[in-house]
């Protein structure tokens, strides 16, 4: 029997059946987005994987092919095993976006390859990766100071691009992969600076998103990463719900990076810097400074002066912080502030990176009790919060490893990682 049916019930029906379609491709959509949601809560850097590509020597600006070298070495199967055995769920892996902007056609496509190698790898022994995007100080055209130039600079354009492209390409492993957008952004979080940061944050997340909708992102704040960086960025003028927000800590900065050879700052030349700042009368730090700087190649008398009256003020204004866990507490608790004030779960808080100069050898650096201590307090901080957490850095100054060619982890570090049961620290081949 035909029946005819009125334009106008037709209409309704149609309107019905949209609705239901709709609300049916969101519920799927809502469902497909929480399966493959990406988590992670203990995650180790590994930083010299895949940001140190060969550059062509000074003034060229391109980069030599094959474009990674292999020292430091880089983990290898077993080695990245015995990080999951030990507790840590995820790899932050810093990787340079030079190369995927200097090479065209089938080199790019190989340095994609070289990538996702890795992170196959990695992904074999059952940990998580975070592709981070780590734009190196040592580019002219394609770094940090290239790309944090501007929302209309040529490098931030051609990053963008690199940031559609790996999103794309990450798209098919959101359960276990996330992106994040930038590295420790060169953009200062006040005023006009951080306006323009706000904008070119949005921008990088609305490229990440042009390659795919359900990855997992992860955001920092301008002031190279910093925590005051995250509390100065607005969350709501971005508009992502599927982002974790990140910054990174290195306070006080004197007892972190004390014998840092690689600063441009006095503190490179301090030694055996206590923490908590109470532990030790500052003589005995004062004594090595001039040790330190006579020590230190390429400097001329007058250049020496200045470094050892610039180490002296730094010590005795870390001194004068008193600095000890209650900073950590204090720190991290505004960050808690700034999340629940824009009802951001705290399991949304990444501290990305956080690790101290240990001391070698005829090397300046952190005594091995007062480095293990500074890592205890600031992990089982951001435990207390609910942050995850990455411990800087496999290797390196910084190392979890015993050294670049012993790649046995660090015992002492794990302990104070809360990973291992470990009753006296720093004892034997560790003592200082």
């Amino acid at each position: 029997m035909l029946v005819r049916i009125s334009d106008k019930c037709r209409t309704a029906a149609g309107r019905f059946f949209l609705a239901l379609s709709l609300a049916c491709g969101a519920i799927l959509s809502s469902c497909y987005l929480q399966a493959a949601a990406f988590e992670m809560h203990r995650a180790i850097n590994i930083a010299q994987w895949f940001t140190w590509p060969r550059y062509e020597a000074a003034p060229a600006a391109g980069i030599l092919w094959p474009p990674y070298k292999n020292v430091p070495r880089p983990p290898d199967e077993a080695e990245l095993a015995a990080l999951k055995q030990s507790g840590f769920d995820t790899v932050r892996l810093p990787v340079d976006p030079a190369p995927f902007i200097v090479f065209e056609g089938d080199r790019r496509e190989e340095v994609y390859r070289i990538l996702f190698a890795a992170l196959a790898k990695i992904r074999a022994a059952g940990l998580n990766v975070i592709v981070d995007l780590h734009p190196n100080s040592r580019h002219p055209v394609w770094g940090q100071h290239a790309v944090a130039a501007g929302i209309v600079s040529p490098a931030f354009t051609a990053y963008l691009g690199v940031v559609e492209e790996m999103a794309r390409r990450l798209d098919e492993h959101t359960k276990h992969a996330a992106l994040e957008l930038i590295n420790e952004p060169r953009v200062k979080c006040s005023g006009a600076e951080q306006q323009r940061w706000q904008a070119m944050a949005k921008r990088l997340v609305g490229s990440a998103r042009t390659g795919s909708k359900r990855l997992t992102l992860v955001l920092t704040g301008a002031c190279v990463s910093s925590l005051e960086g995250l509390l100065a960025l607005d969350p709501q003028a971005i508009g992502d719900p599927n982002l974790i927000y990140t910054f990174h800590f290195y306070d006080p900065f004197s007892f972190t990076h004390q014998g840092a050879s690689f600063i441009p700052w006095p503190d490179k030349y301090l030694d055996e810097v206590p923490w908590p700042a109470s532990k030790r009368p500052i003589e005995h730090s004062l004594a090595l400074i001039e040790k330190r700087v006579s020590m230190a190649p390429n400097l001329d008398d007058a250049a020496r002066l200045r470094a050892a009256d610039g180490a002296r003020a730094n010590l005795h204004k870390y001194y004068r912080s008193n600095a000890d866990a209650a900073l950590i507490r204090d720190r991290f608790a505004k960050v808690a502030e700034w999340a629940k004030a824009h009802d951001i779960p705290t399991k949304r808080i990444f501290l990305g990176e956080f690790g101290v100069i240990r001391k070698a050898t005829g090397s300046a650096g952190a005594l091995c009790e007062d480095r293990m201590q500074w890592l205890h307090d600031v992990r089982a901080t951001a435990e207390q919060f609910g942050f995850s957490w990455a411990y800087f850095n496999y290797d390196g100054a910084f190392a979890i490893v015993k050294s670049d060619a012993d790649h046995r982890l660090d015992p002492d570090v794990l302990a104070s990682l809360g990973l291992l049961n470990k009753s006296a620290l720093c004892r034997g081949e560790n003592a200082n």
